[in-house]
């Protein structure tokens, strides 16, 4: 009895054949590489510096600007803090546009701790000042069309419990959302604009083990509240840490959507919910403790469920370098920070491939680096920009502070045959190109020449681009 097959199956059965020779013939094309390293390209200087200025504490970009907190400028010789905003000139470059300071300032507020600019709209932190009932506030600063900045609203709660407003700050069109600091209140306080540009306390939420810096998100009707302190009261608890989602209702009525726990519990502080991101139905979270540090990603599906995707852990528990101090997410690529990583700390692009897994695309470095920069500590990231704050930077005095500017679209190894996100072509892009064999919907990778179909042509582009990514 003869074996016949279809022209299809002969020719997927030839392909084979083809792609193991070439395999054999390439012999020792390594799957994984060391993530490239990559300078900045521009370093951003408070001016004038002050000594424990802390500038790069807080960072937040959109688009052509940029602001970062100095929560600690002391020019006489304790201060309230200080705002700088920057703007991207035609050419590139970064210029200091501006500072923000308040009118009720006084020395210790803590002004600049935690920042957001969303558009012509900026929210500034200042966890420590001092009003008549309350301790804490949050500033709005509106963008007016010849560009000049001034201070729209002060944010305030009227309670006589509620201290160090303004320790954690997130803003997106008409709402603000205010977090406390170093209070044992476990509630986040939403804020909306009118029509007329007037600010009111619209709702609070309740997330138990909350109050802490860079733990909120919003976007769109859902609000992430990081709270890393929860269960530390609870001697029955296993896991410390945690992450609520908030999302409003076609009445504008917020309700918790799910709390999110720590997969891998480590009873030792883990603090779980350290920083947070968020993106379309994609969460990142950071989990820092005193041996291990990780950042989760869980993702929301259809169903309003939210799924643990991924463990992101690119020292392999090797280290506690504080990977997860920060996070940052913009569609298929993501930012972590390791602000201990010896000597000053560091921070990690990860990008998505089309299977949907996170791998580590580059390392970014300061070119200056000296021990204790804290570099890493704040991250913000907006279409290919990246700002990575170093608090402990002493270019201008002990802890004067630097920020950091470099191009994800620059960094080593974004080349469309790359499918692994890995800088180079090998292997396991090969073995990605060959599970999505056949027809495919849109004419995105593997399908490089964009007939709508994954076959032999693209497996020859492939092959013709072997090797590391153009640097």
């Amino acid at each position: 009895m003869n074996q016949q097959h279809s022209p299809k199956t002969g020719r997927l059965f030839s392909t084979f054949l083809f792609a193991g020779a070439t395999l054999f013939a390439l012999g020792t094309a390594p799957i994984h590489a060391d993530p490239p390293e990559q300078n900045e390209i521009a370093k951003l200087l408070p001016v004038p510096g002050i000594e424990l200025g802390r500038f790069g504490k807080s960072v937040s970009i959109d688009g052509d600007t940029l602001v970062v907190g100095a929560p600690n400028y002391v020019p006489e010789p304790t201060g309230p803090g200080l705002v700088y905003i920057y703007n991207r000139d035609a050419q590139g470059n970064w210029v200091e546009h501006a500072n923000l300071v308040v009118c009720d300032a006084a020395c210790g507020d803590g002004f600049g701790r935690a920042v957001s600019i969303d558009g012509d709209t900026i929210i500034v932190g200042a966890p420590a000042a001092a009003n008549s009932e309350i301790d804490g506030a949050a500033y709005i600063f509106t963008r007016n069309e010849q560009g000049d900045w001034s201070q729209q609203a002060k944010l305030m709660v009227s309670d006589p419990r509620i201290t160090n407003l303004g320790g954690s700050v997130a803003l997106e069109g008409n709402t603000a959302v205010v977090g406390l600091i170093s209070s044992n209140i476990p509630e986040v306080f939403i804020f909306v604009r009118d029509q007329n540009g007037h600010w009111s306390h619209e709702s609070t939420l309740s997330a138990p083990g909350t109050n802490a810096t860079d733990v909120l998100a919003i976007q769109g009707d859902t609000i992430i509240v990081g709270a890393p302190f929860f269960g530390l009261d609870d001697p029955e608890q296993t896991t410390f840490g945690a992450v609520y989602v908030f999302t409003r209702d076609e009445n504008g009525n917020w309700a918790q959507q799910a709390q999110l726990l720590d997969p891998n519990p480590v009873k030792s502080f883990n603090f779980f919910g350290g920083s947070v991101a968020f993106d379309s139905n994609t969460l990142v979270i950071g989990s820092l403790t005193f041996s291990v540090s990780r950042a989760y990603i869980f993702d929301r599906n259809e169903q309003g469920d939210w799924l643990m995707q991924q463990v992101l852990d690119p020292d392999g528990n090797s280290s506690p370098d504080n990977f997860g101090a920060s996070v940052a997410i913009q569609g298929d690529t993501l930012v972590v920070g390791a602000s201990h990583d010896a000597p000053s700390g560091s921070a990690h692009i990860f990008t998505r491939d089309a299977r949907g897994i996170w791998s580590e695309h580059a390392k970014l470095l300061q070119s200056d680096a000296g021990n204790n920069d804290n570099f890493g500590a704040a991250v913000a990231f907006d279409n290919d920009t990246i700002i990575v704050g170093a608090r402990g930077d002493d270019d201008n005095g002990s802890s004067s502070g630097s920020a950091y500017v470099f191009d994800a679209a620059g960094t080593p190894g974004k080349c469309p045959w790359d499918l692994d996100n890995n800088a180079e072509v090998g292997v396991s892009d090969l073995l990605v190109l060959l599970a999505a064999w056949g027809p495919v919907p849109t004419p995105d990778p593997p399908d490089f020449d964009g007939d709508g179909f994954v076959s032999v042509s693209d497996l020859l582009i492939l092959f013709a681009n072997w090797g590391p990514c153009a640097k």
